[in-house]
This record gives structure tokens, C-alpha cells and sequence, in this order.
């Protein structure tokens, strides 16, 4: 008599602790030899799905022995389990478990991707398979599209597409109608001619018929064995193969196709990567451009201005600027005297009213909003006045096209600006102001103000020469007001924004984390049976991780992509609307793509742990 092929002495499988422990399996002693055919047969609930699994390798008897060509399986490894099951068995399976969403190839393919061999090998061993079960023209079909019965006879091509010495089959044709089922046992009984040996799990008694052996389970235990002496004993034990190191571009071309066979699931969890993506370009370039609108504010304005202002007795307002006018740096200058309250009248309307003179460009150098009757006119000339807009409504004052003519101590100026409203000097939007030599002719300069603009970086040199320039002799008259480089306020500022930002961008970041870690956690629950096929067939738990996990580096990778135009084309927008200067970091670019990929890398953790915890017995309701 040969070797036996498996071999159990004594093996228990139980289930639970105390009082919910369940005997599954009870002292089940039996070997089967190469070539042979049996079926084993009993009541529901009797253990013969527990049975398969355990003699299949997914399950591990809780006592006794069990061997595999000769070699004791109890110390062994889970990858050294799952090497031996991938060389030694093929399994068929009731609910079929093929790749759905998948040609029909990959499915037939899947024991041979574990094996390692490289790709024209599993497909020209897969075709072979499905010739052989008269499906040769549907490889390049999608799984989900076929019969029941061509469906099985994939799953019988899967399982002889690897040339395992045995074939496991759980209820067959259970799900299948009387045609369908004989093309099925058929195509078995033509595998156990060719020299497979046949184990498979029966209620049918017509199935079980065709086996040459039948074991009969009730309670765990081995209630009837019809074995007998025959040809098949005499068969040699086929040789052990060792299966080859399974290739990262394999594992990277099957999570491609796992991509595109799941387009709702992908995209869906693209979107959670974009959006996240999206988000963190979209602060860091809305920060980088509010910082730069940050430091045009301050140089535009506070660094760009200086002051002096002086009592009676100092220069002209004309003269003052002249003089500061010749300084390097300056750009704009103009003098305001201050007349004190005075009376302002059009028509039968009269207000009372601060005036001014003054001698130079004012709408430039007092930061002023004026809405000119002649868009050329920039000074004041003898005769002509600018009125606050405040005060002019306050009279009642006809639009500057009627040429509008106030009455001030006596004489009548025509009006030639309103001033909308001054960033330096607000008072003035309530406030009248003519000529310095109209000025002069109501009384004499008691105080005056110059107001100077400077270029970027030249206010702190221009503050110093002011008073000097103004008069040599006396410098200490004037009270010049240099704004200090607000550096640190201005530092303070950015980083302000810029913590905000980055606390918005983490927020949005962890968010986007927790959102993808759960779509991805449902994914791998949706996808139990196809991990525990996987299993069945020759994956190992860290092949089941590395699928997640570079299922999830590819969303990552795609997702960054979306996210890195869909966050540049909102910060274009954004910076258009408020007229700013857009600001983007190219090198953000390739770091958008990468933080996709890691955002998803690691929000996979938990899928992948799922996917490799996963028991195949359990998944396939073996």
C-alpha cells in the first residue's frame, strides 16, 4: 500500500470556551490516497464544512494529527501553512467566490499570483484551464456577466490552473440547476481521471454517487467509511513544489485593476484624499499669499509715510514743500495749515467748519479718495476749494458739473473736489480746504502739518534729513513722526495667520484621516470572502496588507493629483476676488502628490490589519 496522501488520527475541532463550546469535530480518524474520490456525506450541522477547512489547511484541529504527504502540519507556521495549501489544494466552492468585478482570467489566475510566477505563466496556465472546462472564449469576460454553471466551471479552472495534486469542493452544485450541476461533476470525474485526487462535500446522494468512496459525518464523529482496496492506493505521492516570492509589480498591477473593477469605491475615497488635499494647498497658499498681503499693506502704507508738523514762525506751506520735494526717496509732499473754525455757506445753507490751506498734491501725499471735476487737476489753485463729503451733503451742496460755489469769510470759491475720504487725515471728509495763498489772505499760518510719501525703505532716511532740510538753523521747531519698521508687529501678523491656517490644515488633515480610514475599513469588510479566497489560494496576511496599502497609495496618489488642481484653482479664485496677489509654492506640487499618498497610506492601517486578520474559514463560511 502507497503513502497516503492526508492523513488524520484522532483530530478534535472545538469552538468556544464553557458552556458555549461546540464540538465541531470528534476523534475523526481516516487517510485518503492519491487518485482517489470521495465524498463526504451527513446531516446539516454535522461538521463536514469544518472537516473540509481543517483537511484544506484553513482551519487547525484543536487535538489530534493531521498530515500532508507525510509531513505533520501541527508545528507548522501560518506561512508555512499557507505555502503547503497553496502547492497542495484547489478549492471549489459553493457561492464560487470569484473576482466579480474582474475578468474571468484574474480569477482563474489568483492561485498562480501567489505562486510567484510571472505573468505569461499565469496566463498561459490559466487559458489552458479554461479550455479544458470549454470556456476558452470567455476569459476576457467579466466574471459577474456568466451562469451559475459557467461560474463553477471558473472556479474549477482556478483550482486545476495550478496543478494541485488534490481538489477540495464544498456542495459543488449546490447552487446549481440540474444541467448545470452534471457539467459540473463532470468536469470533476474527468479531473479524477487524469489523475486529481477528488474530496468533496455532499448532501446530494446522486453526487456522492459518483465517488468511489463515501465518509459519512453526524456529529463530528466518522459514522460509516466505505473505503476500499483499489488501484488508487498504489498511485506515488506527487512531488512537493515550493511556490516563488510573489512580485511587487504583480501586487501593484492587480490593486490597478482592483481600482478600476471598484470605480464607486475608488472614487469615493479619491474625493476623501482630494478634498483633503485640496484643503491643505488651499491654506498654505492662501497663507503664503495673506502674507505677502500683509507685508504690501504695511510697506504701501505705515512704511512708506512721514510727517512734521510746526507752529507759527516756521516756512511757507509752498516752500516746505519744495524744500522736502528735493530730498532723495520722496515721492509725494503736501502742507496743511490749520484756520480753525470758520463759516460755510451755499445758498440759504451754512455750517461751521475747520479750514485749511494747503500747498502741494494733496489727494496722494494725505492717502484722500477725492472725486475731482477735472480728472487732471491735482493742486488747489487761488479761488477753488475741496470740500469734506460729509459736509457737502450736510449743505446740500449741486454736483461738481454745476460748478458748486461756497461762500468762506466773505468770498466765494468755486468747488472743484469732493473728498470721499482720507486714510491719514478721516477728519477731512468733514472738512473744507482751499488755496495756501487764499489761506494767507484770511489769516496767517498758525500751525501746519506736511505730510510726505516716501519710497519702499527710503522713510526712516527721509525722517532724519525733514526738519534739517526745512530749516538748517532751527531744525528743533519741527516735530517729526518717522514710523518705526513695524517688523515685529508685522511678523506677528503673518504668524498669526499662518498658525491659524496650519491649525485649520491639520484639523482638515485628521478629518480626511478618519473619513478615509473608515471608507476603507467598510471596503475590506465588503471584501471579506474575496480576502479569505485570496487566503484559501496562497496569500499571506502581509500580502493581504500590501494590497490594501497600495490600493490605497494609488487613491492617495490620484486624489493628490485632483486635489492639487482643485486647491490651486480655489486659491486663484479667492485671490482674484479679494485682489490679491496670488501666491503658490511650485514645489508644492510634487509634496501635494506625496501627501496624498501618505495621507493614504496611513489612514489604510486599520484596513490593511483587518484584511490580514482575516480567517479564510470563517470569510468562506467554510
Amino acid at each position: 500500500m502507497s503513502q497516503p496522501l492526508l492523513g488524520l488520527r484522532g483530530v478534535r475541532r472545538a469552538y468556544g470556551t464553557g458552556s458555549q463550546r461546540v464540538e465541531a469535530l470528534q476523534d475523526v480518524t481516516f487517510q485518503i490516497f492519491p487518485n482517489e474520490y470521495v465524498a463526504i456525506v451527513g446531516p446539516s450541522g454535522g461538521g463536514k464544512s469544518t472537516l473540509l477547512a481543517v483537511l484544506g489547511l484553513l482551519e487547525q484541529p484543536s487535538t489530534g494529527t493531521y498530515e500532508v504527504m507525510g509531513v505533520d502540519t501541527a508545528a507548522m507556521k501560518d506561512a508555512e501553512l499557507t505555502s503547503l495549501r497553496a502547492t497542495t489544494f484547489g478549492f471549489v466552492f459553493q457561492a464560487f467566490h470569484l473576482l466579480e468585478h474582474r475578468r474571468v482570467s484574474d480569477s482563474v489566475e489568483l492561485g498562480n499570483l501567489y505562486r510567484g510566477l510571472p505573468r505569461s505563466d499565469r496566463a498561459r496556465a490559466g487559458s489552458k484551464a479554461l479550455k479544458r472546462l470549454g470556456l476558452g472564449d470567455r476569459g476576457t469576460s467579466l466574471a459577474k456577466v456568466l451562469s451559475g454553471g459557467q461560474r463553477q466551471r471558473v472556479a474549477i479552472a482556478r483550482a486545476i490552473s495550478t496543478e494541485d495534486p488534490i481538489i477540495l469542493a464544498d456542495e459543488p452544485t449546490g447552487n446549481l440547476d440540474s444541467v448545470s450541476g452534471a457539467a459540473v461533476l463532470d468536469a470533476l470525474d474527468d479531473l479524477h481521471a487524469a489523475g486529481t485526487t477528488i474530496v468533496l462535500v455532499t448532501h446530494s446522494a446522486e453526487v456522492a454517487a459518483r465517488a468511489s468512496r463515501v465518509i459519512t459525518l453526524v456529529d463530528g464523529r466518522v459514522a460509516s467509511d466505505s473505503e476500499a482496496e483499489s488501484v488508487a492506493k498504489t498511485v506515488p505521492l506527487p512531488p512537493r513544489m515550493q511556490p516563488g516570492k510573489l512580485r511587487a509589480r504583480d501586487v501593484l498591477r492587480d490593486a490597478v485593476l482592483t481600482f478600476i473593477s471598484r470605480p464607486r469605491d475608488a472614487f469615493t475615497r479619491m474625493g476623501a484624499v482630494a478634498i483633503a488635499v485640496a484643503l491643505t494647498l488651499i491654506t498654505l497658499g492662501i497663507s503664503a499669499s495673506a502674507s505677502a498681503q500683509v507685508s504690501s499693506s504695511f510697506d504701501a502704507r505705515a512704511n512708506i509715510e512721514v510727517s512734521a508738523q510746526w507752529q507759527a514762525g516756521g516756512v511757507s506751506l509752498e516752500e516746505a514743500v519744495q524744500r522736502v520735494s528735493q530730498l532723495a526717496g520722496v515721492t509725494d509732499a503736501a502742507a496743511i495749515s490749520d484756520l480753525g473754525e470758520t463759516s460755510v455757506s451755499v445758498r440759504t445753507e451754512s455750517r461751521s467748519a475747520t479750514l485749511h490751506g494747503v500747498a502741494g498734491t494733496l489727494a496722494e501725499s494725505t492717502g484722500s479718495n477725492i472725486d475731482w471735476s477735472n480728472e487732471l487737476e491735482t493742486q488747489l489753485k487761488p479761488g477753488e476749494a475741496v470740500i469734506g463729503k460729509s459736509l457737502a451733503q450736510s449743505l446740500r451742496l449741486p454736483a461738481l458739473a454745476a460748478s458748486p460755489v461756497v461762500g468762506i469769510d466773505g468770498k466765494s470759491y468755486v468747488v472743484v473736489g469732493i473728498i470721499e475720504e482720507s486714510r491719514r487725515f478721516p477728519r477731512l471728509a468733514g472738512e473744507i480746504i482751499i488755496s495756501e495763498a487764499d489761506a494767507l489772505e484770511i489769516q496767517p499760518t498758525s500751525a501746519a502739518t506736511l505730510a510726505i510719501v516716501t519710497q519702499f525703505g527710503a522713510a526712516q532716511q527721509i525722517g532724519s534729513q525733514v526738519a534739517l532740510s526745512l530749516d538748517p538753523k532751527n531744525p528743533n521747531q519741527y516735530k517729526v513722526s518717522v514710523p518705526v519698521d513695524p517688523q515685529t508687529l508685522r511678523n506677528e501678523v503673518e504668524n498669526g495667520v499662518q498658525v491659524t491656517l496650519i491649525a485649520f490644515t491639520i484639523l482638515a488633515a485628521l478629518t480626511a484621516i478618519l473619513t478615509l480610514s473608515n471608507a476603507i475599513s467598510s471596503s475590506v469588510f465588503a471584501r471579506r470572502s474575496e480576502f479569505g479566497l485570496r487566503r484559501a489560494v496562497g496569500a499571506r496576511s502581509h500580502h493581504l496588507a500590501a494590497l490594501v496599502t497600495t490600493e490605497s497609495a494609488i487613491v492617495g496618489f490620484l486624489g493628490g493629483a485632483v486635489g492639487l488642481m482643485l486647491g490651486m484653482l480655489v486659491i486663484l479664485i479667492f485671490t482674484i476676488v479679494q485682489r490679491w496677489l496670488p501666491v503658490f509654492d511650485w514645489t508644492l506640487a510634487p509634496l501635494a502628490l506625496i501627501a496624498g499618498i501618505v495621507l493614504a497610506i496611513l489612514s489604510s492601517v486599520t484596513g490593511a490589519l483587518h484584511a490580514a486578520r482575516i480567517r479564510p474559514s470563517e470569510a468562506l463560511r467554510l
